[in-house]
């Protein structure tokens, strides 16, 4: 059986429409990384994630608070995801989301 994912849920988040409201999209992560930062070590660890709708990708950062489910493997690229928690930013004239 095959997973559905919410069509249009990049555009719906990178549009702000998702803000606030009880939105909770389904998406699929094409790629995780560690990000280097100027302070490294494990309690400042961060991942972007690649997530994908099907049609589009949107990169965010993963909360720390959740660092745990890619270290143990529960996350990686292509796992399914509901996102019930996030949060978009304009970084740098580019929408980012984290969650």
């Amino acid at each position: 059986m095959g997973v559905n994912l919410t069509e249009g849920a990049i555009s719906m988040l990178c549009s702000g429409d998702a803000q606030g409201s009880d939105v909770k999209p389904v998406l699929q992560v094409a790629d995780i990384r560690l990000v280097n930062t100027q302070q490294q070590s494990n309690s400042n660890e961060r991942f972007r994630i690649l997530l994908s709708d099907g049609c589009h990708l949107q990169q965010g950062m993963l909360a720390t608070q959740r660092n745990e489910l890619v270290k143990s493997g529960r996350l990686q690229k292509g796992s399914v995801v509901q996102l019930t928690q996030f949060v978009c930013n304009v970084i740098k004239d580019r929408m980012s989301q984290e969650g």
